[in-house]
Order: structure tokens, then C-alpha cells, then sequence
């Protein structure tokens, strides 16, 4: 059995599993607290402070923080500068985490009681969470193989050579106490430690034990362990603890007037102790020998089933005395358990030779030597899964002579376990009807029937059974509750199904992993991590740390599994846990040799070079760089993995798909397991074991819902729910397809229906803080603040340690404006997961409307008439915000990586700004007319509102332009600037007749500055601003806009208006002075032709400004978003010819690569636009921009974008091919005086004279600019990289360049960020 799927048993085929407990509890530990505080509270010589005080550190080992900080504050308001006050509180503070505060009150205490033990306390627990937890589960591994010396030296060097820190004191005298030389000083570390504080069970039970080892102390150890068994219900571990070893020293003691009355009082209640009544029959004086030990171990582990350690206790009995008979007969076990039946029978009858007074124990044995040989050839073929053989051999076994009830009980049972209800149940039916009281076939048909759910004939069969079952009795019944868990999958009711269950067997590690890993699939992973915690704190038994290898495990706790699975002798290694070690082993020896290599593929094509018959090697592989935010190298290592052997077996299909399940990518997963079918054999002719049938099934659910939500992503809803529809229709209690219900009406832009769906679900369990967080979330989208406030503060309430309550409270509290109150919601969701991950891996060291709208739809309400398109799925968005260093809980914790975010973007949000910056750009054309330069300034403040949800921002930006100095001596260059064709005319003339006229100057090029304030207002659906082109420009514009952008599910809908300067050149931006309107020549003219040219030309003209009207819609439809859009504005300007334009586009873009950290978008624009006139020109009344009547554009733009640490960076390029049309336009647009002038005089350069000063040049041959027509290629690149110095300061740096129309532009930007916050 493969333990990708262990963690998915069912609850009866865990129990069956499991052996006898060898430590029953009865008590709960939730009574251990009521009993405790009952105790404290009567004592009547304590003081109160004490009394809170010892309920702080109770609740605090509990891990119910709420509970400690309540006690420990009402001890605060009795003594606050008590030194034992600020002690607790600073074991208080290291314990939520707050390195920092502990640090406060330690200084604190320091000054208050210098030199207090206090003090000194706490410096220890500070100084312990720096220790080396890497060193420290060395030295516990070597203490846990008997290494006591060397285990005691490597805790000393732990300690620097001094004193163990408080929480370490125990297990470090505890081992200490182990060495002989050693024990004196143990025994009074261990005293100490319980002086101090005497509710320390632990410790009390490590203090008996060590005295036990010495017999000077002995009888002191045993009044104390049978004094620890009286505190059942204060510390029911402890208490069977001590139990256990009261038993193991009596049979220590010599049989005397002394001992005896103790061992007849064991006895009494103890009546079926044989051992210890044939120790008071032949006494052997005192403590057993090294032999006499070697064989009690020996027996000890063969009844636990751990051959090896048995064997080799065995052999050690023997190398001391040859013939110890049952020593002999122990070795002929354990032979016959490992079907070796030769060595069996040679060690029965050297035992009989050996002792044949004892002969008679060991006859039966030997007699039964032939039908146990057949028995283990049973077992053998049930080890190596083939069940087919083993039941043919068993129905051929049972029809010899006098072993039908044998053969058939194991044939049941065998039937049972491999999923044959039905067979089963005939068979224990056909032993009843010969033997009718048949302790063993009751006991199987109950449980077939627990199985079955027919509890009420199963307790009927059970009342039939005898005494001496009753342990067994009580496994069925608990069994039979973890049966009816399993068959329900209403998470509340399988919780409390199996609460119940674990108190009924409160130390059954099968149970509590149960019930822990139901907890999980609610999402509680820290009421998980507490039921877990005491088996994982104190394993006593083999399947306690079977049990905690396996919840490690599916925690991805790898270092704790390894610890546990340190302490496991290999014979105990069922095929799940061998599967683990193999795993832990070979991420281990990978991860070793990743670190000295830069490419890890050769690595990972050697590891999976070997075969993986159960899929333990490949999810190896991948799951070490899915824990290292390695997604693509883990899908590498599962596409490896999956693709060697072309009939792939169910467990490397089952556990394939689980670890791709992981990555995200259910698409593949799902692709594994289309050939395994139902499950039935009906696809392969091969039915799956009912433990993989079950596995395929939570996979296939997981599938459904994954791939709805994501197909939910990409928008469409419809195909969304053809994926869910089954997973809705097979299992109409199950929680998470109908969440992924309400997430696609969500996404269809319903939240009220999505809302009516999660309250149902939170109705039907209360607990269910999923369903509570998607009821918050769904009632703020919906516009029902309060109505969120208050499902919020309900699960605050409920669960008040659970970091899920808290983030559902920040949504609603960012939803009502309270900003600081969200970051403290985030912030105390972030200390509560942080517990919960280091106190995981420390521990381990309603009525018809809510039935109508649980409901899943009869069809589907997202899909229109006659809408038959299939959505095919691609390649999924993988998931997971991994650290690659995966270093530390903030890091490597998704959660806690999506509150960090969540907390530094909001209080950056939160936060006033100051940016400034400085900036260049450069525009190609002809100096003095349409070359453009730029520098601007821009400082920019930024102050937020409602809670970062908007915020207004103030700027103010000097800018310098200048075009550079026309070329005054071209008679091509002169004529198109200004009204500059006219003097140039006028000086030619006059040169041309020799009049002797002064000559009228000539001048073109200017530079201009000033600055732009701006105000704007912004939040996720409306920005609005207005400002100012630059004051001090000649021409100052106000400008401004809004944009309203809605969003309707995966839609975005996008309106805006606004007035922007067009920035073209210098004239379209700040507008021209016409110097020749106020020189004498231009006073002449106006004399001339009176009013008529004074209307049609000005002193200035230019400043255009653009009118735009646009609309938008954007569709996200999971990696690829989809746009549409078009418009209409008006070009206005001082003494510039009206124009209009006309524009629309579409495009897509889709996400092709990303990794945790970079991510790779490509898509395809098509653009067009076109203007009524032609008015790129530079003549007076032109307005010096492009704009050509038709122009259509077909670009590809990649964007690279990602972050290393501190630095970010994001490149956009782009190449496409352009077409663009312009129309011929008149010089002066504006005026038809001047344009006739202009007519007049282009007509005469052309038919006068060509004298060589002028008509030398290129002239202007006439009063139109000409047409064009263009096409070629387009593009260009804007590139930014930031780096963060500090959390306040961050530097950017962009720049530049594009190539459109019959323009080029560059542009380059240094600035700086500034958020004014605390560091």
C-alpha cells in the first residue's frame, strides 16, 4: 500500500490495521485543564498571583494562547513588576512568537530582580530557541538508539557546559540518568526540576523513573510512580506511563516480606499477569541478570511483533548461557513467524533438551510445525499483495482435519480487509453456524457489520463475547465509529463522529490521525496539530510513530518524519512507512548533491534512473523542488516519472497524480487516472484495493474542483460547471464542490446567489471557517458590509486562534474603511499561522431555503441555449508562492507568504508617498519645427484614503522643452515654420532687385519651460484628475479626466473622457510666438489688408489638446486576457485648425512561462486610427502632430517581468508591421489670406527666374505639404528595474524606445520612492 494515499483510509481498515493499544486512557486532556484549575483554586496557601500564574503555564503548554494571556493579565494587575509575573510573561511572548517583547521583559526583569532566578529562567528560554534544532534531534536520535554518554555530551556542548535550558531540563536528565556514572547528578537535576515546579508531570514521571534504576531508591521510585497513577485525569499519559513502569520494577524486586504485598496488590487487579506470578514463584533474588533481561525484552518486542529486535534480544540471552530454554523456545518463535520452519523446529527441540521440565511448553508448537509452515506460506503471499493465492491456499486449508475454523477465520478476515463484504460476512456466518459462540467470528461478522453500518446487530454480536475480548470489544466499537466517519463526508458530522471515537480510545494513534487529518480538510490545521500533539510529543508505542510518520508526512514536515522515523525499528516499517523512508532517504541524498551543481536535470534523470514500482521515487523527486518553489523541475522530474514505463501499476498512478495534484496541474492528474476507470476492474480487468478506490475518489473530487475553478479563471462558467456537475452529483454532502459552486456564480458576476450557497453550507456547519472566509468575501462583494462584519466577528468569536477567522475579518474590515484595523486583523492572522507551523513541527517535537440552495442545479445555469462550444483545458495555472530557499515558516508556507503580501501591500497602501524624479525624452524630426527634446522634474505626493482602497495624489512637474534651431538658410527649410514664407520671400525679392532694403530676420527654434501641477483621485473603479499643461509654456491648457472601470465577474468595462495635451513636438505641447506678427513686416501686412487679417492670424498658435472619448472591454479568462476597444476625440488649439479622430483596436495576451519569482506574457495587437485632417506641419495654424487619415498597425508585444530579493524588473517588447495614409495639407489652414500669399508665392519660385542664391537649394515648389503613403515595420521597448534599499526607499530606473508613423522616440527615468511609515 502506497502511503501517498495512507492519510485517506478508512476509518474501520486504520482500526483493523492496528494491534491492541498498549495504553488505554479513559480522560480526555480537555478535562486535565477543568481538574487543574480546580486544584490550583483550593489550595488554600496559595496566593492568587500563584494560582494564575500556574493556569498561564498550563494553558500555555495546552497552546491555548487566549487562555494564558487572560490569566496572566489579571496576575499583571496584582503584581506587574512581580519577577515570577514577568517571567510568565515573557514564556507568554516567546511562545506567540515575539522574540522581541520576551527580549523587553527580560531587560525588564534584569533591573527589577537582578540576579533572580527568575531572570535566569527566562535568559534559559531565550537562549533554547537559538539552540541548533538540526543538532538537537541528533543528540534525541542518539539517546533514542541507548547512546546515553554520547547523548549526554552532545546536550552539554548544546549548553555551552552549563545549565540545560528549562524546557530541555527533563529529557536531558532523563538521559543523563541512563549513564551509572552519571546518575547521582541526574537524580538531583531531575529533583530540582520537580521542586520548582511541582505540576510538571512529565517531569515527575522522568524523576520516579530515574530512581527505579538505582536499588538504594527503588521503593522511593515505585511510591512515586504509583502515586502518578492517581492523576488519570490530570495527565492521563503520565499516569499510563507510570503504570507501565511500576510493572516493569516489580519484577526487578526480590520476593520479601517488603515486595510481596505490592506484587499480590498488581496482581489483584492485574489477575492474567503470569509473568509476574511465576517471578513470586521462583523468585530470583533480586534484579534479573543481563540474560534474564535480554529474554523479558525479547518476549516483550516478539508480542509487539518486532521480529528483529526480538531475535537479537534473544541471541544476546544466549551468548550468556547456551542452554537457556526460554530463551531457545523464544528463538523457535520467532523462526516460525518468519516461516523459516527448519530453524523453528531445530530451536523447539534443543529447548525440550534443554529444560524438559518446561518440554511441555513448546510440544504444541512443535506438533503444529507442518500447518503453521502452510499458515506462513499464507501470510507470506498476503505480504507480497497476492491475495488471489493466499485464497486458494486457505480454502484448500480449511477443508483438512481440524482446521476449518482456522482457515476460514483467516480467509474472512483476509476478505474483510481486501474489500469481499459480502464474502466475508458468509464465511464468519458459516463458522457460527458449527460453533455458535465463537469468540473470534463474532467479533469478525460485528465487524463486518460496523462496516456496513448496522451498529445496532454488530453490539448484539458483541454482548455475546467474553471478558477476556474486552480490549478487543472496545477496538471494534471504536473501529465501527471510524467506519461510519468514513462513509459520511459532512465534515462537521465526521468530526464529531470521530471526537467520540477518540474518547473512547483517547491514545489510539489511528483514531487521533483520523480525526486530525478530518480537521485538516476543514481547514483547522491547528486543532489537527493539538489532537496529534500528544503522540507526537511522547510516541510510546510503534504505531504511535507509525501514526506520526504518516501525519509529518502529510504535513510536509520532512524533518520530523525523519525524527520519528529515527525511533522506529525497521521491522516495524509497514510498506507505507518503508515507502516514507524511501522517500525521506532519497530527497535527502538529492538535496545533498543539488547544492554542488548549477542544472539539476542531469541529477534528477540518474535519481529516477531506477525503478519505482509503488511511484515512491518520482514523488520524491518532484516533491523536494515543489517544497523549494521548484515548479518546473518537479513537473519535469513527474513527466519523467510517468512516462518510463508505459503500463503504469494504480499506486504509481495514484501517487503521480497526488503529487501533481500538489503543483497544481490537474489536468495531468487527471490524464492518470482515466485508465484506472471507477476503480472497479471493469477499465483494467484488475479492481483496486478499497483504500486506492477510496483514494481515487477524494482525487477525482479534487480534480473536479480544481479544474472548475479553473476554467472559473478564464471566465468561462459554463464548461466550469460541466467539470464540477459530477463531483456535485456523487457526493451531495461534500463541502468543496459546493464552495467552487458559489466561486463560479461568483465569477459570473452573481455574489448574491454565491452568497446564498456559502451561508447554506456555513448553516450546515458553523465550523467551517472555508466556508465562513467565502461567506465574508461573497457578502462584501455583494454590497452587504454588515451583514460580512458580522459573519466575521462570529468566526473571531468561534475560533479565536484560527489565523482563517482573523483574515475574514480583515475583509470585512477593509471593506467598511478601517485600514489600520485590517493590518492588525493581518497581523494577528500572521503570528497564529506562524504557531501553527512552528507549533506543528515543535509538537512534533436549517430549513428548505438552505437544503433549495445546497443543491447543485438540475442543469447548468451558466451555459445559454444552443451553447455547445467545448472549453478545452490547457495548461494550468500553477499555484504556490514557494521559497526556494525554503528556509524558514514565513518563506516556505503559502499562507504566510499571502498574509505578508497582504500586510506589506497594505501598509504601503496605507501609507503617504513621496516620489521624485528625474527624466528625459527625445522625439526625431527636423530641428526648429518637429524635433522634440524633454526634461522634466516630477515631484509627486501621495496621500490615502479609506483604507488604501483610494488615494489622492498631488504633483507638480517642471518640464523643459526645446526643438532645437532652424536651419535659416534653407529656402526649403524656412518657408514650412511659422509664417516665415513670407519674409523669406521678402528678403529674396529684395535681394534679387537690389532695393537696399533692410533685410527682415529670420528666426525659428525655441526652447520653453514651466511646470504642471496635477491633482488626482483614484480607487479600483473611478480615477478622476485635473491640472494644467506647464505654466510658463505660451500656450497653458487645463486638463484633466475620469475613467469609470467596472468590474462584472472576469469583465472589465472601461469608459473614460478626458482633455490631454498632445506632446508631439513643441508646438502641439506648449505652442509658438509667430515673431514675425509683431516685426515691421508683419505691422505692414496688417496695415495692408486691415481687420480681415487680423482675425485670421495671431501672435501664438499650437498648445493642441486632445478631447478624447473612449470605451473598453477587457475579458481575463484565466492566463489570457482579451480586450476590445474604440473612441472618438477632438483636437483643439490657439489658432490651429479643428480635427477629429477616430480609433478602435483589439488584442490578446496570455501568459506562456512563469516560475514563483519571473513570468512571460505574449499577445497580438491590431490597431487602427485615423484623423479628418492632416495637421503634422509646423506652418501657422498646423498643429505639429501626427496625424495621418488611416492608419493600421498589427503588432506582437512580449512582456518578461519578475523579482530576485530586492530587485524587480519588467521588459516589454514589441515588432509588428505598420500602414499609414496622409492626406496633402495647406500651409496655413487657418488663414486664406495667408494661404493665398503663400500660393502666390510658391507659383513664383517655380516660374521666375533661377538665379544660383536661391533656386541652388531645394525650394518649396508649392503652398500644399504633399500626401504619403507608408508602410514598414513598427516596435520598440519600455524597460523598468527597481530595487527596494529599505522598506521606505525604493530606486527606479526605465527606459525607452519607439518607432511608429514617421517618428521615432526614446525616453529614460531615474526616480525615487519614499513611503512615509516606521522601518
Amino acid at each position: 500500500m502506497n502511503r501517498r494515499y495512507v492519510l485517506s483510509l478508512s476509518g474501520a481498515l486504520l482500526a483493523s490495521s492496528c494491534m491492541t493499544v498498549l495504553v488505554a486512557v479513559p480522560v480526555a486532556r480537555a478535562q486535565q485543564a477543568s481538574t487543574a484549575m480546580t486544584t490550583a483554586a483550593t489550595s488554600a496557601t496559595a496566593a492568587p498571583r500563584q494560582i494564575l500564574l500556574q493556569q498561564a503555564r498550563f494553558w500555555l503548554q495546552q497552546q491555548q494562547y487566549d487562555n494564558a494571556r487572560q490569566a496572566l493579565q489579571n496576575a499583571e494587575r496584582i503584581a506587574p513588576n512581580s519577577p515570577d509575573v514577568l517571567e510568565v510573561l515573557g514564556e507568554y511572548q516567546t511562545a506567540i512568537g515575539n522574540r522581541e517583547a520576551a527580549a523587553d521583559t527580560l531587560r525588564h526583569l534584569q533591573q527589577v530582580a537582578p540576579g533572580s532566578a527568575a531572570a535566569g529562567n527566562l535568559n534559559d528560554l531565550l537562549s533554547e530557541r537559538a539552540i541548533s534544532q538540526s543538532d538537537l534531534s541528533q543528540i534525541r536520535s542518539l539517546a533514542g538508539s541507548g547512546q546515553n554518554a554520547q547523548a549526554v555530551a552532545g546536550y552539554q556542548k548544546l549548553f555551552h557546559g552549563g545549565k540545560p535550558p528549562h524546557s530541555l531540563a527533563v529529557e536531558y536528565y532523563q538521559t543523563m540518568a541512563g549513564v551509572p556514572a552519571q546518575w547521582d547528578q541526574a537524580r538531583a537535576g531531575l529533583a530540582g526540576v520537580v521542586a520548582s515546579n511541582p505540576q510538571d508531570y512529565r517531569a515527575q514521571l522522568a524523576f520516579a523513573q530515574a530512581l527505579t534504576y538505582n536499588t538504594s531508591t527503588r521503593m522511593e521510585g515505585l511510591t512515586r510512580l504509583k502515586d502518578l497513577q492517581s492523576f488519570r485525569s490530570q495527565a492521563p499519559v503520565e499516569a499510563a506511563a507510570a503504570a507501565q513502569s511500576y510493572r516493569q520494577t516489580l519484577s526487578w524486586l526480590p520476593v520479601n516480606p517488603e515486595t510481596q504485598p505490592l506484587m499480590e496488590q498488581w496482581l489483584s487487579a492485574h489477575p492474567n499477569d503470569t509473568a509476574l506470578r511465576e517471578h513470586m514463584l521462583h523468585p530470583p533474588g533480586g534484579p534479573p541478570d543481563k540474560a534474564g533481561l535480554a529474554r523479558q525484552a525479547g518476549y516483550q518486542q516478539l508480542n509487539a511483533g518486532r521480529l528483529a529486535a526480538a531475535e537479537q534480544s534473544f541471541q544476546s540471552a544466549l551468548q550468556i548461557n547456551s542452554h537457556d530454554a526460554d530463551s531457545l523456545g523464544g528463538m523457535g518463535l520467532v523462526s516460525m513467524r518468519q516461516g523459516d520452519t527448519a530453524e523453528a523446529r531445530r530451536y523447539f527441540e534443543e529447548a525440550m533438551a534443554a529444560d524438559p521440565k518446561t518440554a511441555d511448553r513448546w510440544r504444541p508448537a512443535l506438533a503444529g510445525m507442518a500447518v503453521s509452515g502452510e499458515y506462513a506460506s499464507v501470510r507470506q503471499l498476503i505480504a507480497a499483495h497476492q491475495y488471489t493465492e493466499a485464497k486458494q491456499q486457505l480454502a484448500t486449508l480449511a477443508r483438512q482435519p481440524g482446521q476449518y475454523t482456522g482457515a476460514t477465520l483467516m480467509l474472512a478476515d483476509l476478505q474483510r480487509s481486501t474489500g469481499q463484504i459480502a464474502a466475508a460476512e458468509q464465511e464468519y456466518r458459516g463458522i457460527l453456524s458449527r460453533e455458535p459462540n465463537n469468540q473470534l467470528a463474532l467479533m469478525g461478522l460485528a465487524r463486518v457489520d460496523m462496516a456496513q453500518g448496522n451498529t445496532a446487530e454488530a453490539r448484539q454480536l458483541l454482548s455475546r463475547v467474553g471478558p477476556q475480548y474486552a480490549s478487543q470489544v472496545g477496538e471494534i466499537e471504536v473501529s465501527g465509529l471510524m467506519a461510519a466517519a468514513s462513509q459520511t463526508s459532512d465534515s462537521a458530522r465526521k468530526v464529531s463522529i470521530l471526537r467520540e471515537a477518540m474518547a473512547q480510545a483517547p491514545r489510539d494513534p489511528w483514531v487521533r490521525i483520523n480525526l486530525a487529518n478530518a480537521l485538516q480538510q476543514q481547514g483547522d490545521v491547528a486543532e489537527a496539530g493539538r489532537v496529534m500533539q500528544p503522540i507526537l510529543a511522547n510516541p510510546v508505542t510503534a504505531q504511535d510513530r507509525q501514526a506520526g510518520i504518516l501525519y509529518t508526512y502529510g504535513s510536509g514536515n520532512d524533518a520530523m518524519t525523519r525524527q520519528l522515523l529515527a525511533g522506529l525499528s525497521p521491522a516495524d516499517y509497514s510498506p507505507a512507512i518503508r515507502s516514507i523512508a524511501e522517500e525521506m532517504e532519497i530527497k535527502q541524498d538529492l538535496a545533498s548533491r543539488l547544492s554542488m551543481v548549477s542544472n539539476p536535470v542531469p541529477l534528477i534523470r540518474e535519481a529516477l534512473t531506477q525503478p519505482d514500482p509503488t511511484g515512491a521515487r518520482g514523488v520524491a523527486v518532484a516533491d523536494l523542488f515543489r517544497q523549494r518553489g521548484d515548479m518546473v523541475h518537479a513537473r519535469m522530474a513527474l513527466r519523467i516519472a510517468s512516462t518510463r514505463t508505459i503500463d503504469l501499476s494504480p499506486d504509481q498512478r495514484l501517487s503521480y497524480a497526488t503529487e501533481y495534484m500538489k503543483i497544481s496541474n490537474p489536468v495531468a492528474a487527471a490524464r492518470l487516472l482515466a485508465p484506472l476507470g471507477d476503480g472497479t476492474g471493469s477499465a483494467t480487468g484488475s479492481a483496486l484495493l478499497p483504500e486506492q478506490v477510496q483514494t481515487l475518489q477524494q482525487l477525482r473530487m479534487g480534480i473536479s474542483v480544481a479544474q472548475s475553478d479553473l476554467l472559473n479563471q478564464r471566465g468561462d462558467q459554463a464548461q466550469a460547471y460541466d467539470h464540477l456537475a459530477p463531483a456535485l452529483q456523487a457526493d451531495p454532502e461534500a463541502t468543496s464542490p459546493k464552495l467552487a459552486l458559489a466561486r463560479l456564480y461568483n465569477g459570473h458576476g452573481k455574489p448574491g446567489k454565491a452568497l446564498e450557497i456559502d451561508l447554506a453550507v456555513l448553516r450546515h456547519n458553523p465550523q467551517d471557517l472555508d466556508a465562513r472566509q467565502a461567506a465574508v468575501q461573497a457578502a462584501v462583494n455583494s454590497d452587504h458590509n454588515s451583514l460580512a462584519t458580522r459573519l466575521a466577528m462570529d468566526g473571531v468569536q468561534e475560533s479565536p486562534m484560527d489565523a482563517r477567522a482573523w483574515l475574514a475579518m480583515a475583509v470585512a474590515d477593509q471593506a467598511d474603511g478601517h485600514g489600520q484595523r485590517t493590518i492588525e486583523d493581518l497581523r494577528r492572522a500572521y503570528d497564529l499561522r506562524l504557531q501553527q507551523v512552528e507549533g506543528t513541527r515543535a509538537a512534533s517535537g436549517a430549513g428548505a431555503a438552505q437544503e433549495d440552495a445546497l443543491a447543485p442545479p438540475s442543469t447548468n445555469p451558466f451555459r445559454p441555449r444552443g451553447y455547445g462550444h467545448q472549453t478545452e483545458l490547457g495548461a494550468p495555472v500553477t499555484g504556490g508562492s514557494y521559497s526556494a530557499e525554503a528556509a524558514s515558516p514565513d518563506t516556505s508556507d503559502q499562507m504566510l507568504s499571502s498574509i505578508a503580501g497582504q500586510i506589506r501591500t497594505l501598509r504601503e497602501n496605507l501609507a503617504p508617498s513621496i516620489d521624485g524624479g528625474l527624466g528625459f525624452r527625445s522625439r526625431s524630426g527636423e530641428h526648429g519645427m518637429g524635433r522634440l527634446t524633454e526634461a522634466n522634474i516630477p515631484i509627486v505626493g501621495r496621500l490615502p484614503l479609506q483604507a488604501g482602497a483610494s488615494a489622492l495624489t498631488f504633483s507638480i512637474t517642471p518640464t523643459m522643452i526645446w526643438s532645437g534651431n532652424l536651419n535659416t538658410g534653407s529656402v526649403y527649410d524656412v518657408p514650412r515654420y511659422g509664417t516665415m514664407m513670407g519674409v523669406q520671400a521678402y528678403n529674396q525679392y529684395d535681394s534679387y532687385t537690389n532695393a537696399g532694403r533692410d533685410q527682415q530676420r529670420i528666426a525659428a527654434g525655441t526652447a520653453e519651460a514651466g511646470f504642471a501641477p496635477d491633482v488626482q483621485f483614484g480607487n479600483s473603479w473611478v480615477r478622476a484628475d485635473v491640472g494644467a499643461s506647464p505654466i510658463g509654456f505660451p500656450i497653458t491648457n487645463v486638463l484633466g479626466g475620469v475613467e469609470f472601470s467596472p468590474r462584472v465577474g472576469p469583465v472589465t468595462f472601461r469608459v473614460s473622457a478626458e482633455r490631454r495635451s498632445i506632446t508631439n513636438s513643441v508646438l502641439s505641447y506648449g505652442g509658438l510666438r509667430d515673431t514675425n506678427y509683431n516685426s515691421a513686416l508683419g505691422r505692414y501686412a496688417r496695415q495692408v489688408y486691415g481687420q480681415a487679417l487680423s482675425k485670421q492670424w495671431g501672435s501664438e498658435w499650437g498648445g493642441v489638446v486632445t478631447n478624447h472619448f473612449h470605451g473598453q472591454v477587457e475579458a481575463t479568462l484565466g492566463n489570457t486576457i482579451l480586450y476590445g476597444g474604440g473612441g472618438y476625440a477632438i483636437q483643439t488649439g490657439k489658432n490651429v485648425q479643428r480635427n477629429s479622430e477616430r480609433e478602435a483596436g483589439i488584442g490578446a495576451n496570455t501568459l506562456v512561462w512563469h516560475n514563483a519569482n519571473m513570468l512571460v506574457r505574449i499577445g497580438v495587437s491590431l490597431t487602427y486610427f485615423g484623423y479628418a485632417k492632416n495637421e503634422d506641419f509646423y506652418t501657422y495654424g498646423q498643429g505639429g502632430y501626427f496625424s495621418p487619415q488611416s492608419y493600421y498597425a498589427a503588432t506582437v508585444p512580449v512582456r518578461y517581468a519578475g523579482q530576485h530579493k530586492r530587485l524587480d524588473w519588467d521588459v516589454t517588447g514589441s515588432v509588428g508591421y505598420q500602414v499609414f495614409h496622409e492626406h496633402s495639407a495647406p500651409f496655413f489652414p487657418t488663414s486664406s489670406l495667408l494661404q493665398s500669399g503663400a500660393n502666390t508665392i510658391a507659383s513664383n519660385y517655380s516660374a521666375s527666374a533661377t538665379p544660383a542664391e536661391y533656386l541652388s537649394e531645394e525650394t518649396v515648389n508649392s503652398a500644399y505639404y504633399p500626401g504619403d503613403s507608408i508602410a514598414g515595420l513598427t516596435g520598440g521597448f519600455n524597460a523598468r528595474v527597481g530595487y527596494r534599499f529599505t522598506r521606505n526607499v525604493r530606486l527606479d530606473l526605465s527606459g525607452r524606445y519607439q518607432k511608429a508613423g514617421n517618428w521615432t522616440e526614446s525616453g529614460a527615468m531615474i526616480s525615487a520612492h519614499y513611503l512615509i511609515m516606521d522601518q
